[in-house]
């Protein structure tokens, strides 16, 4: 086992430790704060401990669906675990799931709450979380926050660093330009731009809506200079179908221009990311810090994540030092092993 790998199972050893200590005391919020995308693996063992003594767990995140990297693990631990996913209603499982979104519908009463708000493409701000909570609290003594962040919520905190680190979580690459970007690209991206195309990289290029990515897509069909590379306009699901079946093309370079972050992550497979008008209010820090988690999650190699703007703005700043202090927290553990 790899030095790497001996750090992994210690900090996953170290937070179901915590949680058991905690789901043993007289406090009602546990606060587990990490990087995006982490491991749901750290909840297996409460879970299995509740379920075998016929306890509820109530799982809330933001998909439609069962937490699948969870129940490959509970199934390896307990096979009689019963599991459901619920829009609202009570749920009648060992393990319920829910998303976010359906909170207000969801009935009954749980021997545990799991808030996931890092294993999946989140952008809920701090006061919906605390909202979202206040239900939780209607529904269950025992609430877990699983988060990027500390926020205003009452308990006990632990922060847990990425269960796997054999790359730096990536952090992103901020070039400032004058010039228009719905008319132009300033050099800089443009040699990274070249670079990609030479190692036939599949790139995401982000705009914030859909009148820039009409226009940048424009300008890349009609004005950029640049062979062997293929641009896709991307913005509807059945888009993002078509795009993945192109994206298995290994002779050349493929830019997919899109307004929707969420989506691409979720239909393609992509090398790398350029954010066009990073500054745009609708890039929040936690958006900015969830496409470095996701499209470092799908990389085997350290991704480049490059925000180009006209200004930095405060979520650009924000995420930048938050994703900075997480790769620092990992490297000084790793010195002291």
């Amino acid at each position: 086992m790899s030095k790497n790998n001996q750090f992994d199972y210690e900090e996953l050893n170290y937070a179901i430790d915590k949680i058991a200590h905690w789901y043993k005391k007289n406090i009602k919020i546990l606060n587990i704060i990490t990087v995006p995308f982490n491991t749901s693996y750290i909840f297996s063992d409460i879970i299995n401990e509740i379920s075998m003594q016929g306890g509820k767990v109530l799982y809330v995140w933001g998909n439609n669906r069962e937490n699948r990297e969870l129940l490959t693990l509970l199934r390896e631990i307990n096979q009689d675990i019963t599991y459901s996913y619920i829009e609202c209603g009570k749920g009648i499982t060992n393990l319920t799931f829910a998303n976010e979104r359906n909170l207000g519908l969801i009935r009954g009463n749980y021997d545990l709450i799991i808030f996931d708000d890092i294993g999946y493409f989140s952008n809920i701000d701090n006061l919906n979380i605390r909202n979202k909570i206040d239900i939780c609290s209607v529904l269950s003594n025992k609430i877990i926050f699983y988060g990027i962040e500390k926020t205003t919520l009452n308990g006990e905190l632990i922060e847990i660093l990425p269960y796997n680190c054999e790359k730096p979580f990536v952090e992103p690459r901020i070039l400032t330009t004058r010039i228009n970007l719905s008319l132009d690209i300033p050099y800089n991206l443009y040699e990274y731009l070249k670079w990609f195309v030479n190692m036939k990289k599949k790139v995401a290029i982000y705009t914030p809506d859909k009148e820039k990515l009409n226009l940048v897509y424009e300008y890349f069909e009609n004005q950029l200079v640049m062979k062997d590379v293929k641009a896709i306009k991307v913005s509807k699901v059945e888009e993002f179908k078509r795009c993945s079946r192109v994206l298995k093309y290994k002779d050349k370079a493929i830019f997919i221009i899109t307004d929707k972050v969420k989506e691409l992550s979720e239909y393609c497979f992509v090398n790398d990311a350029v954010v066009l008008f990073a500054d745009d209010i609708r890039y929040t820090y936690k958006k900015i810090m969830y496409l470095c988690g996701k499209i470092g999650q799908i990389n085997k190699e350290l991704p480049e994540v490059l925000l180009v703007s006209n200004s930095i703005s405060e979520d650009i700043d924000k995420a930048k030092s938050v994703l900075r202090e997480y790769n620092k927290k990992v490297w000084e553990k790793n010195l002291k092993i």
